[in-house]
């Protein structure tokens, strides 16, 4: 225990702060490293499921683009196709390609990468 006199003493007063303020920041280091590490795990997830949902389009894309060819095979195969029927079943729409297409997302590192 402090003696009653240490209570009214100003500098000592000024020191169980400062402690007290050096405990706090000690404890609020330690919350950001938390967050920090939680944020590092977060961007590595998001990156994964980017990276999985680009691998599901443009395999999708492949299957529409095979799925148009054996159309356009079997539509020649029931017999003469004229070249304006080729033409439509090969047509691409403009908002296909778009559909298609996925922006390269550049990895975006922040401090804890």
């Amino acid at each position: 225990m402090q003696p009653p006199a240490d209570l009214n003493d100003p500098l000592a007063s000024i020191e169980r702060h400062l402690v007290a303020v050096e405990q706090m920041l000690e404890r609020q280091s330690i919350t950001i490293a938390r967050l920090q590490d939680e944020l590092t795990e977060a961007n590595r997830r998001a990156e994964w499921y980017h990276i999985q949902f680009s691998e599901i389009v443009r395999i999708l894309g492949r299957d529409l683009r095979e799925l148009r060819a054996t159309m356009i095979c079997s539509v020649v195969a029931d017999g003469p196709i004229s070249t304006q029927l080729i033409q439509l079943l090969l047509r691409q729409r403009p908002e296909d390609a778009r559909e298609l297409e996925i922006p390269v997302r550049g990895r975006q590192c922040r401090r804890g990468c």
